[in-house]
Parts: structure tokens; C-alpha cells; sequence
């Protein structure tokens, strides 16, 4: 027994001499167990660490080679491996002269304006309806993305971030619907930078996840665009993490993919790698689009913007952009080759009477018998026309393209249409009985009063419409019997009142936040105890207890915060924070924490409720 006491004190003393030793030493211990290590070690640090090692008794020297004493190697193997010490993964990037990356996202920065006025312009003529439940239907959606050739990705994000900029809004003044306010005519006569920087603003700071836009949300319905169900309110401080990550490289620096910027958060912020990962990758895909990135790298101009500095960085996007051109060279295949960003007044006129083909550093237009009548339904006339190709060309006007525009202008408006109920009038009577016998206008109900005058109970917009859409050529017309446009100014929706800038702060609460914290956790703890550690009697599928409603009742008369426990269709139990306002029908209704949306829960679903605070706490 004496002899066992002795060995166990002896193994206790040598543990307690490996547990306070580094890894260092420990390797060095390694090495003279296996064989590795001479007399005088290998260098100043070993020879420290072997010295070490002896006065520890852990080591002797048998006069040819230190050796570890008896009962270090048992111990020594049946230690765990030491952790292998985190490694930070590398940021593999290229490098590309600065000035290089600001052109690249120049061209970004004019095609996301190109196509925001596509935007504003397709809902100008046909407003997307808005859903009952707010946002944009599908089939605008899809409707929207086949007009402007882009994915529906991409309008969900112009959608989303013209309407943060205050661009878009609803209107009720006839049925809700999406339309442009007033101030995107102001944006449209603003510089490209300030435009740009209007937009770059608003993506960063609204709270709203484009990239959510037809995908199944929390209660497994599609988030629509412009939805309520598209706010996470977490994402202008993930934007700002994301292109944190950016900024730190070098100037004109790209990271190799985007992959390359997740493993960098993940790094920061392992454990909301999987949370952040796809909203983050998202934001780097939207940031591109935007020309707030070029090939993932942050342009300089952004630089300037993230660093608090608005108009200086549109004035260094505004140096970097190629000069805005007013002149356009005429091909003799009918098409428009724009040199440049064409004006703001440039490109009004030439989205009349063209249609844009390709866009870039120059833009190609195409001009068909289509859109020199839909210059002419405009209001234009042909000589009109002539004169704009005429004095916005560089070399002359083809002679085919005069024929084109001469023909289709003696052609239109041989039939006119007028709002006298409406009435289409015509000097010629065999067209005209041509018209009124047309199956495909039959909805109209024309009727002819004369050989040369029909009237139709429609508006004279829709007489147009079908008209057209049926292949004739009709103008509108005058109470003088000249040819007018009809709904020449553009229908707009009210003002947006401006957003408000979210801004992430610290998480550094004070003794009072704590306490309510505590108290919630407390209240979701009492929720999912099992029934007997509950103050209230077990719950009968169907039935709500006395208990639950006299303390709804109480928390209504108190304005106290509850915790709802409500059973679903699936037999789960999910948790609700509410305020409740009111009790009846079967139904409690109330706020939800922090914001004005109404809520309802139906009374015999309800498995518990417990109380948050008063109102003194909020």
C-alpha cells in the first residue's frame, strides 16, 4: 500500500506538471520521448524549454541523451491533441487599375438608370393593380420583366429601391395601383451621378430583401414585390458588413467570386454564417446591378459614399462617366447608333419614335412603322419626325427612312376617333363599313350614323386601343378636327413621405432593457413548461379556459404586453407578442409590438397567455 501510495502521488504530481506547461514545451517534451532531441537541443528556445523541462523533473539525462522520467509517456499519449489554432482564410483577390473599375461601374451606374425609367415608364401606360394584401401581383411581375428584357430578379430590385427612393408609390383615386410620383420627374431632369446617388442611398438604407421576391415566406405564401412580407429589418446593417469586407482591400481590388466575401463573414461571425450567408450573397449580386460594385470590387466613388461624403462621391462618379452626347449617327438599315449615354431629352425622344436594341458605351435603336406611329400617336406629326432625325444626326437621313416615316404618316389618322360618346368618322366609306363589321372590334358597338360617321358607347381611349390592336391606323381628334394626343401628361400617384434611415448601434443595454428581457424569456419559458409546472390548468383542445380569458381581459383593461400561445393547423404551438385592444366574436385583436399592423387570434386556439410588462416598462 505503501509502495501504491507513493506512485499515485507521483503520477498526480507529474499531470499536474504537463497540465501547466505550453504547447511549446510540450513539443519539446515530445521530441526527447521519442528520440528526437541531443543533449544540447537545436536551438536557444529548445535548449530553454529542455532546461525547463529538467528542473520539473520530467526530464533527466542518461549521459548520452535527455530521456522523460517513468510514467510521462503514459500520461503524455493519453493527453488529447491540442486544438489546431484557427486559421483565417485568405481574401483571394486581383488587382485592376482604379480608374479601370469606376469606368466598368459607370456602365452599371447608366444601365440601372436606363432601366428604372423603363420601369417608370411601362407602369406610366399600364399601372400594375395592387393586391389586397399590398404589393405587386405576378403577372405584372411577369408582364413587367418581359417589357424591360431583364429577369424578374432585376425588377423586383428596381421596383423595390425606386420605391424606398420615394420614386413609385400606390394611388387610390380611381383603384389602387402603382404608379410614379411627382418626384421621379424631378429625378429624371437631375445629373446621372445625383440620380445614381439617390438610388445607391436609398439601397442602402431601406429595410426591404428584393431578392425574397417570389419565394415562399414564413406562413408559406409568395412574398410579393412591394409586399409586406419583403421587410427584414436587419439588412441595412448587413449591407454595411458586406461592404466593409470590400473596403478593406486595396483600391481596384476584386475578390475571386463571391464566395471569397462569405467566407470573410463567416470568419467575423461564425455563428450567423448560415443566417447571413444567402441575404449577403444577394446583396452583392444587387450591388452589382447598381454599379455600386464592378466585377464585385468596390468602385472608388462608393468608397467616397460609404465613408459619409454624398456629393462628393456622385461628383467622382460624375468625372468618372463618359460626357452625356445629344448627336446620334443614322445606318441604312434603319438603326440609331447612339456614341455615348444619350441626354435626358435625347432619350425621351428617341424611346418615342425608336425601340432600343443593345445598351453599353453605345446604344443602338431601331426604327420600325411601329414606333413612327407611336411618335405620331404621341401628337407628333411627321414633319416633326423629319426634323428631329434631322437635327440630331450626324450623316444624312436615309431615303428609306423618309419613305417609312411619309408612308406611315399618310396612313394614320385616316380614321380619327373623337369623345362624343365616343364617334369615328372617316371619309373613306369602305373602310369605314370595313371597321364597324369587324368581328374584332364588335365590343366597341359602333353603329354608323352616316357612310362617313359611326358612334360607339366606349371612351375614345378604348376605341383606340381595340382599333389598333385590331391592325387599323386611327387618330384622335379634335373639337376642330385636328389630331390631338390623348393623355399626353402622364398619370402620377402621390408623394411618398421620406424613408427613415435605419442605423444599427451597439448592443450595450442598459439594467432596465435587461429586466424586460428576462421577463420575456421567462414568459416563453412558462408557455413551453409542461402542464404542471403551469400556473393555469392544462388546456383542452377547443376550449379556452376562464384563466386565459380573464387574463386577456386584465391585459386589455391595463394596456399590458401578453406572450399568446396559439395551436396550428399542423398541431404545433406557436408564439405571438401582442398588445390587445379588444376581445369579441371569438377573436382577440391587437397590436403587435413596435409597429401599427393589426393582428387576430381566434379565442379557441389560444393554449396560453402570459403577461410581459406593464405599460410603465415600455
Amino acid at each position: 500500500l505503501t509502495a501504491l501510495a507513493g506512485r499515485l502521488s507521483v503520477r498526480s504530481s507529474v499531470q499536474r506538471a504537463l497540465d501547466g506547461l505550453d504547447a511549446y514545451t510540450l513539443q519539446v517534451l515530445a521530441a526527447v520521448m521519442h528520440g528526437d532531441a541531443g543533449p544540447d537541443g537545436h536551438d536557444p528556445a529548445f535548449g530553454d524549454a529542455l532546461a525547463d523541462l529538467r528542473a520539473l523533473a520530467l526530464v533527466w539525462d542518461d549521459g548520452a541523451r535527455p530521456r522523460t522520467v517513468p510514467g510521462v509517456e503514459d500520461l503524455l499519449r493519453a493527453r488529447p491533441p491540442a486544438p489546431a489554432a484557427a486559421t483565417r482564410p485568405p481574401l483571394a483577390s486581383s488587382a485592376r487599375p482604379p480608374a479601370e473599375l469606376d469606368r466598368a461601374g459607370g456602365t452599371g451606374v447608366l444601365e440601372a438608370l436606363r432601366l428604372v425609367a423603363a420601369l417608370a415608364t411601362s407602369w406610366t401606360a399600364r399601372p400594375p393593380a395592387q393586391l389586397r394584401s399590398g404589393g405587386v401581383g405576378v403577372r405584372d411581375l411577369h408582364r413587367t420583366a418581359r417589357e424591360l428584357a431583364v429577369p424578374e430578379p432585376t425588377v423586383a430590385l428596381l421596383a423595390e429601391t425606386a420605391y424606398a427612393a420615394g420614386l413609385l408609390n400606390a394611388t387610390h383615386e380611381y383603384e389602387p395601383a402603382y404608379l410614379p410620383t411627382p418626384e421621379y420627374d424631378e429625378w429624371l431632369e437631375r445629373p446621372p451621378a445625383v440620380r445614381w446617388g439617390v438610388l445607391a442611398h436609398a439601397w442602402l438604407t431601406m429595410t426591404r430583401h428584393p431578392a425574397a421576391v417570389g419565394r415562399r415566406g414564413d406562413r408559406d405564401r409568395v412574398v410579393a414585390m412591394l409586399g409586406p412580407d419583403a421587410e427584414r429589418g436587419t439588412l441595412p446593417a448587413l449591407r454595411r458588413r458586406v461592404l466593409a469586407v470590400l473596403a478593406e482591400l486595396a483600391p481596384g481590388a476584386c475578390p475571386d467570386g463571391p464566395e471569397q466575401v462569405l467566407a470573410e463573414l463567416a470568419w467575423r461571425a461564425p455563428r450567423r454564417a448560415a443566417l447571413d450567408g444567402p441575404p449577403a450573397a444577394a446583396i452583392l449580386a444587387e450591388a452589382d446591378l447598381l454599379g455600386i460594385t464592378a466585377g464585385g470590387g468596390l468602385t472608388g466613388y462608393t468608397r467616397t459614399l460609404l465613408d459619409g461624403s454624398r456629393a462628393v462621391a456622385e461628383q467622382v462618379l460624375a468625372d468618372a462617366l463618359p460626357a452625356p452626347v445629344s448627336e446620334f449617327v443614322v445606318q441604312p438599315d434603319l438603326t440609331l447608333v447612339v456614341p455615348g449615354p444619350p441626354t435626358a431629352a435625347l432619350a425621351g425622344d428617341l424611346a418615342l419614335i425608336a425601340d432600343l436594341e443593345s445598351s453599353g458605351g453605345a446604344s443602338v435603336y431601331r426604327i420600325s412603322a411601329a414606333t413612327v406611329r407611336r411618335a405620331l400617336d404621341a401628337g407628333h406629326t411627321a414633319a416633326d419626325v423629319h426634323a428631329l432625325l434631322t437635327q440630331g444626326s450626324r450623316t444624312p437621313i436615309p431615303q428609306a427612312l423618309q419613305y417609312l416615316i411619309d408612308d406611315a404618316a399618310r396612313r394614320h389618322g385616316t380614321l380619327r376617333a373623337g369623345s362624343a360618346g365616343a364617334y369615328l368618322r372617316s371619309d373613306d366609306v369602305a373602310l369605314l363599313a370595313r371597321v364597324t363589321a369587324d368581328r374584332q372590334v364588335a365590343a366597341l358597338g359602333l353603329r354608323l350614323l352616316a357612310p362617313t360617321v359611326a358612334v360607339s358607347p366606349a371612351p375614345a381611349a378604348r376605341v383606340l386601343e381595340v382599333l389598333r390592336a385590331a391592325g387599323f391606323a386611327p387618330a384622335a381628334e379634335g373639337p376642330a378636327g385636328d389630331v390631338v394626343a390623348i393623355a399626353v401628361q402622364p398619370p402620377r400617384a402621390p408623394s411618398r413621405p421620406a424613408p427613415r434611415t435605419s442605423r444599427s448601434r451597439g448592443a450595450a443595454p442598459d439594467g432596465s432593457e435587461l429586466a424586460a428581457l428576462v421577463r420575456r424569456i421567462r414568459a416563453g419559458d412558462q408557455i413551453s413548461a409542461p402542464a404542471g409546472r403551469f400556473d393555469l390548468p392544462a388546456p383542452i383542445p377547443g376550449v379556452t379556459s376562464a384563466t386565459i380569458m380573464g387574463r386577456l381581459r386584465d391585459a386589455i383593461r391595463t394596456e399590458q404586453l401578453v406572450m399568446l400561445g396559439c395551436a396550428e393547423v399542423d398541431g404545433t404551438v406557436s408564439r405571438h407578442t401582442l398588445l390587445p385592444i379588444s376581445m369579441g366574436g371569438g377573436y382577440v385583436r391587437g397590436h403587435a409590438p413596435g409597429t401599427e399592423r393589426l393582428l387576430s387570434f381566434p379565442l379557441h386556439r389560444l393554449t396560453a397567455v402570459a403577461v410581459l410588462d406593464g405599460p410603465e416598462d415600455r
